[in-house]
């Protein structure tokens, strides 16, 4: 489906509710409804959140993406369930959109026990460094229908110059924050309060979230979800002691882990040597002597760190506001010192921003050629490929010999291109026609390219998404390097602008043991997670041939893998799966953005049905009792902001 189309149904719904419901009263929701989805509506929130220590006042705030029935304005139904969600790795909730949006919709195309049509929120959390995300310059890009604002916002005037090295195509050669931009990073001195942003005060902030929902006593209605390094928040959340006495878990009607660490940690508790090496950890953060948030130095290089995600958001605004069949105005990779294999030829190749979009993310955007950053060939999803060809007679002209990971030895075979078709060897500059833009194959449900679950068009979609409606405002904070400073952060981001030191410190750490108390320097963590007793939905890309449920308490396990779909008895007897359905085609994070548009034709875990979506729905249904009160946008303060 074009962009064009997506947003054409958008309008008509939005036209058709507001005559249904009367022009006069009804929102108007057009600009915030999720595309290809008329019937889901998208709210950028922002709440009071945990009072971390040294933090300002007005960025001690819980932002997270809230995803809703379209058809109940501005008057939410009671909700059958809520799904608060916990994104992974230097991730966000646009990574979470489509898997979300499709449980919104899918819900609304149910009748529930009492029989009205069923309601199912998702509210996906954000991390703490979107508060300092300066979004004026994408907001103002939307509201000017014009990507080159945001361009010039983060990278000043006159980035666009020809490059030789690309044919002479029109390239963005310099770096965000430079010259003449308004975007100026803010410096590891500004953000010092961020050595205090760890495990306590995102649980934090998910209690004040959850605290949003009414659940009328013997109510089920929440459930608390992550996606790859998200799982271990799960459990951490699930198993601690809360102000009022009580652990978390029983707050909430079940566990949901999506390619995520399951386990509730190793039998006891760590050693006073290993508690001593969290503290200096942790004092080490306090006092500046470790970095507090990601630059460009981390494990996804210059793709984490504000400088990295400013052109990500960029990028993505033309992914949003600009055709997507013209020419990326960026180069796929920064221009290489040294190219190692493969850099130059993804340097020099020019594509459209469909193909961008695609080769930004796919695991393997030309299939052997071995061309893709390795932490993406981990993290990425299963988009399609380049629609690429090499010149005539350039077929043979290897960039470098195939990487031993490649497994070959010798000359390698001439490569093919086209749907199905792999690579051989490195692919070189000297196999591209400068003068040409190249394209993308899409896989998915109607791709051409087969055994894919993913689309670049979606991935492109979902990046750029950023709803008009929001409660959040802009606010001003003096910071020790930088002074005073206004920030806009009311645009959603696909990018983690800061990333957490503390919080993916603690991520890892809190996950390693069963039973962790922290009390001393201002910490105050009382984790047990051997009592875990809820409803455990787990699907990850694993190969074991039965259901590997880690959690000694839990009698209502699901386990979703590559081999197949594994449940005891309580979890068939409430809402049985076919045993056939597995992830088997899944890449990371396919799990959370998986192409559904043939959902009801295919089993689910085929090209066009989301294995998660299409199961996880019912199991949340049966697993919820009774609805909650959920917040009114006009009680959250929501706007339009664009």
């Amino acid at each position: 489906m074009t962009k064009s189309r997506l947003l054409l149904g958008a309008s008509m719904a939005a036209a058709l509710f507001c005559a249904a419901a009367g022009a006069s009263a009804a929102p108007d929701l057009s600009k915030s409804l999720v595309p290809g989805y008329p019937d889901v509506v998208a709210e950028y929130l922002q709440i009071p959140g945990f009072k971390a220590a040294g933090t300002p006042a007005a960025l001690n705030t819980a932002s997270f993406l809230r995803l809703r029935a379209a058809s109940d304005g501005d008057k939410p139904q009671p909700a059958n369930a809520v799904i608060i969600a916990m994104p992974g790795f230097s991730s966000t909730p646009p990574h979470w959109l489509w898997l979300a949006t499709q449980l919104v919709h899918k819900a609304q195309q149910r009748t529930c026990d009492d029989g009205q049509p069923c309601r199912v929120e998702v509210w996906v959390i954000q991390r703490r460094g979107a508060n300092l995300a300066d979004t004026v310059g994408l907001r103002e890009a939307r509201a000017a229908h014009d990507p080159k604002v945001a361009l010039d916002y983060y990278y000043g005037s006159g980035a666009v110059a020809p490059d030789p090295a690309r044919g002479g195509a029109p390239t963005v050669g310099a770096a965000p924050g430079a010259g003449d931009a308004k975007w100026r990073v803010l410096s590891e001195h500004d953000l010092s309060f961020m050595a205090d942003w760890g495990f306590e005060t995102y649980a934090g902030d998910a209690d004040k979230m959850i605290a949003l929902v009414k659940q009328k006593t013997g109510a089920h209605n929440v459930f608390l979800a992550g996606h790859s390094q998200g799982g271990s928040f799960v459990s951490d959340y699930a198993g601690r002691m809360q102000a009022d006495g009580k652990r978390g878990l029983e707050k909430l009607s079940g566990l949901i882990y999506l390619d995520a660490q399951t386990t509730p940690g190793a039998p006891g508790s760590p050693s006073a040597t290993d508690l001593k090496a969290y503290v200096d950890h942790v004092d080490a953060l306090r006092s500046g002597k470790a970095p507090v948030y990601t630059g460009g130095g981390g494990l996804l290089g210059n793709l984490a760190g504000p400088v990295g995600a400013a052109q990500a958001e960029v990028v993505f605004t033309y992914f949003d506001l600009a055709d997507l069949n013209s020419e990326a105005i960026f180069a796929p990779i920064p221009k290489p010192a040294s190219p190692k294999a493969g850099e130059a030829f993804r340097y020099a190749l020019r594509m459209n921003w469909l193909a961008f979009a695609g080769s930004s993310f796919d695991v393997d955007p030309l299939p052997g050629s071995d061309i893709q950053l390795p932490p993406l060939r981990f993290l990425g999803e299963g988009l399609g490929h380049l629609d690429f060809r090499p010149v005539k007679g350039a077929e043979s002209l290897c960039d470098f010999a195939p990487p031993a990971s490649m497994g070959m030895m010798g000359p390698p075979p001439k490569p093919q291109a086209g749907p199905g078709a792999s690579f051989s060897c490195v692919a070189s500059t000297a196999m591209i026609d400068p003068a040409k833009v190249y394209g993308w194959l899409e896989g998915g449900g109607d791709g051409v390219v087969p055994g894919k679950v993913g689309k670049a068009r979606l991935w492109a979609a979902s990046a750029g998404f950023a709803p008009s409606r929001s409660n959040i405002k802009p606010v001003t904070v003096t910071f020790a390097d930088s002074g005073p400073k206004t920030i806009d952060a009311s645009n959603l981001i696909g990018s983690n602008f800061y990333p957490s030191e503390r919080h993916d410190f603690d991520a890892s750490w809190f996950g390693k043991w069963a039973v962790i108390k922290v009390q001393i320097d201002g910490m105050n963590v009382d984790l047990d997670k051997t009592g875990l007793d809820l409803p455990v939905y787990v699907a990850r890309r694993s190969s074991t041939p039965h259901a590997d449920n880690p959690f000694a308490h839990v009698t209502d396990y699901t386990e979703i893998n590559r081999t197949g779909t594994y449940q005891t008895d309580a979890a068939k007897a409430a809402s049985p799966i076919d045993p056939k359905v597995n992830v088997a085609l899944y890449n990371h994070t396919d799990i959370v953005s998986a192409d559904d548009a043939l959902a009801g034709q295919v089993r689910p875990g085929e090209p066009g049905a989301s294995a998660i979506s299409d199961t996880l729905i019912d199991w949340v249904l049966k697993r919820s009792k009774g609805r909650a009160e959920v917040p009114t946008p006009k009680a959250l303060g929501v706007t339009e902001t664009y």
